[in-house]
């Protein structure tokens, strides 16, 4: 009769998980989304009806640190909302590929990476908290994308990052929150990978290790 209870609160807290997590990714999708049709609204100047690469977005300066000009200063660090297109993957690459390869290589792909996401969640133990949270998010953020490039036929990024460190000026490539949330979870799970991991290793040699002297004695 325990074990039955134990069973069924067990799999009670599976199922809330499951719903903790699912309202995360369609939040996190969602919130993606709305994003990138407020940034096409409001600064998006002019398109082509005819070709997405040519349109005109615009930039809106929302903080900055210091001066961009290396003679005024050698720190710098600036946010922005700015429309850009990207055909391509991250950085654009592959965005001049013709239409009729682009489109079904970057369907194919962002299909097979969610399908392997989904088994990798799927087989991941419950508590490995940190690892699960993780592949939510890079599933949300492939699924965000991907809702573009079905709906629009390229990916709309509206971050803007630049900035001066002692002479090192760069612009750093437009971004938006799905990009984020992939590039966040990456790090989280290369973070279980090779310490959370190396952590439950050594206790569970250390379990192992006590039954067998418990057992010895």
């Amino acid at each position: 009769m325990n074990h039955l209870k134990l069973t069924l609160i067990a799999k009670r807290r599976k199922l809330i998980a499951g719903i903790y997590l699912a309202i995360m990714v369609f939040g996190s999708v969602g919130l993606d989304q709305v994003s990138k049709v407020h940034s096409q609204n409001t600064l998006m100047v002019w398109q082509d009806e005819q070709d997405p690469t040519h349109y005109q977005g615009k930039r809106f300066p929302l903080w900055a640190f210091g001066s961009a000009f290396p003679e005024e200063g050698s720190l710098y660090l600036s946010f922005s909302t700015n429309y850009v297109r990207n055909l391509g993957a991250a950085w654009g690459v592959l965005s001049n590929l013709e239409d009729h390869i682009r489109v079904p290589f970057f369907y194919a792909v962002t299909f097979f990476a969610v399908l392997i996401i989904g088994l990798y969640l799927r087989s991941t133990p419950v508590h490995h908290r940190v690892a699960i949270f993780a592949l939510c998010l890079i599933l949300s953020g492939a699924i965000g994308n991907f809702i573009d490039r079905i709906r629009l036929g390229f990916v709309i990024d509206w971050i803007d990052v630049r900035w001066n460190i002692f002479g090192w000026k760069y612009e750093f490539p437009n971004f938006n929150i799905a990009d984020s949330a992939i590039t966040v979870g990456v790090g989280m799970l290369i973070f279980d990978m090779l310490i959370l991991d190396a952590a439950r290793r050594k206790r569970e040699g250390t379990r192992v290790v006590s039954d067998a002297a418990k057992v010895s004695a």
